[in-house]
């Protein structure tokens, strides 16, 4: 199979999920909420989206790798295909009822991820992206293209921020945006902030500790949208959180910045 179907296959299993997980979640006790760690939740919604995507990928390529939030790893993931999948990135958003949610479908091919589908069921916006041949990326079938506005008066910044990282740096790095005048934003789910970055309406996107399956997607549409991503430890490989930071544009004035600020 070609890259574009893989992509096609992405796109729709992206949007199988995320009504599964609507479904779910306006069933009564569809949830059964249980904590990982301090604000970090798992709904039986996103076992049984992570637990689809697994089952559709495994019957349509049978020899493909998976790498998934909640069930882990399976297969080589170190040479050939792997798929690495978020079923609901943004739990506590999504069973609080909040619209700031996605599932999150991408394709690593020999270490490098090359596609990347990202839907938010409650905007109603599907995102793809693909590096293979012309790179495109697409939001409900129209061609996106990252923000050209490369002035740090004007930038909009999209944050993500866990207690993995300490708070009181993370403050002083918003005061820092806000000094250089740019505005900042932080919606509790990095696919949304991605979303942001890939469609134009955000300059950037930096977290200092992100998880591969939270970011791998978004890579693959921004930089299909002519966006770039600095993300080096971001192939397969990656078992740990890592610096994470997305620009509109390489030169923006505030690239620097956002490049020293996730080290």
């Amino acid at each position: 199979m070609t890259i574009h179907d893989r992509l096609s296959f992405a796109e729709n299993l992206a949007r199988e999920a995320g009504e599964l997980a609507t479904t779910m979640r306006a069933a009564r006790g569809g949830l059964d909420v249980q904590a990982k760690g301090p604000q970090d939740f798992v709904t039986a919604a996103d076992l049984a989206v992570e637990k689809l995507i697994r089952t559709r990928i495994a019957a349509q390529f049978p020899e493909d790798a998976v790498i998934g939030e909640e069930g882990g790893r399976h297969g080589n993931t170190a040479t050939g295909a792997v798929w690495i999948i978020d079923p609901i990135d943004g739990t506590t958003n999504f069973m609080r009822g909040l619209p700031d949610w996605a599932v999150s479908i991408a394709c690593a091919i020999d270490g490098e991820i090359v596609l990347g589908v990202i839907y938010a069921p409650d905007y109603r916006q599907t995102l793809v992206g693909h590096l293979s041949d012309t790179p495109e990326a697409r939001k409900n079938g129209k061609i996106l293209k990252t923000s050209s506005d490369g002035l740090a008066k004007n930038a909009l910044v999209a944050v993500g921020w866990s207690p993995r990282t300490n708070f009181k740096e993370h403050a002083d790095l918003l005061e820092a945006i806000i000094s250089k005048g740019g505005e900042y934003r932080r919606s509790g789910a990095a696919t949304i902030g991605l979303i942001g970055v890939a469609s134009g309406s955000v300059d950037a996107y930096f977290e200092r500790q992100l998880n591969l399956w939270d970011a791998a997607a978004g890579i693959a549409i921004i930089r299909a949208a002519g966006g770039v991503v600095e993300a080096p430890a971001f192939t397969p490989e990656l078992k740990t959180p890592a610096p994470f930071v997305a620009l509109a544009r390489a030169d923006h004035e505030l690239a620097d910045f956002l490049r020293l600020a996730v080290v």
